[in-house]
């Protein structure tokens, strides 16, 4: 369940629609009004926050030009969409922008400006739960979020927010209470217009009030819950939710001990067009422990078999622990007792590993405050030593000057407070510079390693689900084709098949793109020399020399160094027409150098002032975090050379 409850929180961390990006840039081409060209700009920005941070930020920056000072509510929003790019994965950050966002919207009042405080609250508080400060998460929500949604008249917010706080009473196992947070919920939307998303909101409410009521063997009351959440999942079988109803429906009947119907409900999740790996998981454990319950202990191995070896479900250790307990006590029953000995041994030695981390993570936690509150007790003993320092010298300063005259005093107190008033503005933007350049540093760290976490995500659930899946469906297809076509049909059939297999390559290709797996396998050499050789096509040759290339190079250097080659390719089979590319990556002690050179084009002079047009721009992001320098040559009509120097050390 708690899986769930952070997947809750994610479903309503912002109040932009979620309309297609091109959708929203048609808009915005269309659109001549600078504050709703700018309402427009951070609607794309958000859409492009889990995606790409790097061009959503442009998009926040674009948007902020436009926004006049006396506009609180956009500049506002600003802040909150700045705070969007860091939610879940830097909580301090995220709340640093989402405080700028609410002090800028309190003065406003109007209901638009409520709903955004709303949420920015419930996102602030969000954060604190990713730092285990659930008691403040709570406070927040009933203290700001909740309220100020009743203040914008929005019921959709309200139940959510109070949905929120039912699912945190369940993870703390107070199962009555969460049960009066999901009634409330419900109560809260009963009489709104009646739509998608207040229909989802409703299943949602009624499975997680279910889920508690069984929790308290109130079999009757999680029925009457899961029946209100099936006739609305008829109308709407594809639902996201439905994965979930199913799975807390087949725990109703195995409460009932009815293993059958259980069996029934597992069986139609497993077969729900979108499903997450953790549901997966959850529903192939729930399936093995019901057939073990109808004496089929074979069958329930056997289901349980099929997922031992993925990495994606077997990631987690609490994953593995679990999946290795059952294995145990099925072996046990088919008196197999040196391999459910063998699941025995794993399953403690996971629980132990478990428990470790768990110890280490509050260990470092109490050493965190304990080391911040003696920071502050250091700094509070030095400024107070530092004003008493100050208090004697001024003192004998001042007795001093007025034994030399008043005259004297009014000369040298004046000059000397001039200069330590420069020396103190030459300080303080020195100090602001530095700031200034660590945070760009840091921002620009955390937004790639952000995008590229988000691009290896991606790659991995297009490549082994949404490709298996595809392929799957190709295999039915073939088996059903051969009972039920007609032989003069087989033609037209087989050209949907090849469309099918066209549709895989491509989904392929453009996971291979996100992050390729000879990078990680076989180390950066490789992988560039296959990048090269997918670039290749006819009329075009690759040409790749590596030299030199250290093998231990740190893996976040090596993804850099091959993003920065692939924009480069990228760029020079777009638009310089070559039918030659030269790629050299070299490296000489701590000094990586790359070269790309295309016998196309060329670059004229208005282009070359125009890096965006080309681009470049996201590549030279990279090159400036590694602190490297990149140097265009080109000669219209002629080629075009672009030459990149890079410190290793850096990364």
């Amino acid at each position: 369940m708690k899986n769930l409850f952070w997947l809750l929180l994610f479903l309503v961390p912002c109040v932009f629609p979620a309309q297609e990006r091109d959708s929203l840039e048609t808009l915005l081409k269309k659109e001549k009004n600078a504050l709703k060209k700018a309402d427009l700009l951070l609607e794309i920005a958000n859409y492009l926050s889990d995606t790409d941070t790097v061009e959503a930020i442009s998009y926040i920056k674009k948007a902020k030009k436009l926004i006049p000072e006396n506009n609180k509510y956009l500049k506002g929003k600003v802040q909150f969409t700045f705070g969007q790019q860091f939610f879940g994965f830097e909580p301090k950050k995220a709340q640093k922008f989402y405080q700028k966002a609410l002090k800028l919207l309190e003065k406003e009042q109007t209901k638009e400006s409520f709903a955004l405080m709303a949420n920015a609250w419930h996102n602030y508080a969000v954060q604190e739960q990713y730092q285990d400060n659930s008691d403040i998460f709570i406070s927040i929500i009933l203290n700001k979020s909740i309220p100020l949604a009743a203040k914008a008249g929005r019921k959709d917010l309200e139940a959510q927010y109070l949905n929120d706080i039912g699912t945190e009473m369940y993870n703390r196992k107070l199962y009555e209470k969460s049960i009066s947070y999901f009634d409330q919920s419900l109560k809260t939307i009963e009489k709104e217009p009646e739509n998608y998303n207040i229909l989802e909101r409703k299943i949602e409410f009624n499975v997680n009030a279910a889920q508690s009521y069984l929790y308290l063997n109130n079999s009757a009351k999680a029925k009457k819950c899961l029946q209100s959440a099936e006739a609305i999942i008829r109308r709407y079988p594809q639902n996201p939710l439905a994965v979930f109803f199913y799975l807390v429906n087949a725990k109703y009947f195995q409460l009932n001990r009815d293993y059958e119907n259980a069996l029934r409900y597992l069986n139609k999740g497993l077969e729900a067009p979108a499903i997450t790996p953790q549901d997966y998981f959850g529903l192939i454990y729930q399936k093995a422990f019901s057939l073990r319950n109808l004496n089929r202990p074979k069958e329930a191995l056997a289901v349980l078999q099929t997922i031992i070896n993925r990495k994606d479900l077997m990631s987690t250790k609490l994953n593995a622990r679990i999946l290795h307990n059952e294995m145990s006590k099925i072996y046990a029953e088919l008196n197999d007792y040196k391999k459910a000995y063998e699941h025995q041994l794993e399953t403690k030695s996971l629980s132990d590993s478990l428990l470790a981390e768990e110890r280490d993570s509050k260990a470092l936690m109490m050493e965190t405050k304990f080391r911040t509150a003696e920071k502050e007790k250091q700094l509070a003993v030095q400024e107070l030593e530092i004003n008493k320092k100050n208090q004697y010298m001024w003192t004998f300063i001042i007795s001093t000057l007025v034994f030399l005259g008043a005259g004297v005093f009014t000369y040298f107190y004046f000059r000397n407070k001039k200069k330590l008033s420069e020396q103190r503005e030459i300080n303080l933007q020195q100090k602001l510079r530095e700031k200034e350049q660590t945070e760009e540093l840091n921002l620009t760290k955390a937004i790639l390693d952000g995008e590229e976490r988000e691009r290896e995500r991606v790659a991995k659930d297009l490549h082994d689900g949404l490709g298996g899946m595809l392929a799957g469906v190709k295999i039915n297809l073939s088996t059903w084709s051969s009972n039920h076509l007609e032989e003069d049909q087989y033609e037209s059939f087989h050209k949907i098949l090849n469309q099918l297999d066209s549709s895989v390559s491509e989904l392929r290709r453009v996971a291979r793109n996100l992050m390729p797996e000879s990078l990680l396998n076989f180390g950066l050499e490789i992988a560039l020399k296959d990048l090269c050789e997918f670039y290749m096509k006819d009329g075009l040759t690759i040409d790749f020399q590596a030299i030199n290339i250290q093998k231990n190079l740190p893996l976040n250097l090596q993804v850099n160094i091959y993003r920065i080659v692939q924009e480069l390719l990228n760029n020079a089979v777009k638009h310089s027409n070559a039918d030659n590319i030269l790629v050299q990556c070299s490296q000489n002690g701590e000094e990586f150098y790359i070269t790309v050179e295309d016998n196309g084009k060329g670059i004229t002079e208005s282009e070359m002032s125009k890096v965006k047009s080309l681009g470049l721009k996201n590549l030279q992001n990279r090159v400036d975090f590694l602190k490297g320098k990149m140097e265009i040559q080109s000669t219209e009509n002629q080629r075009t050379s672009v030459n990149i120097e890079i410190n290793t050390h850096v990364a």
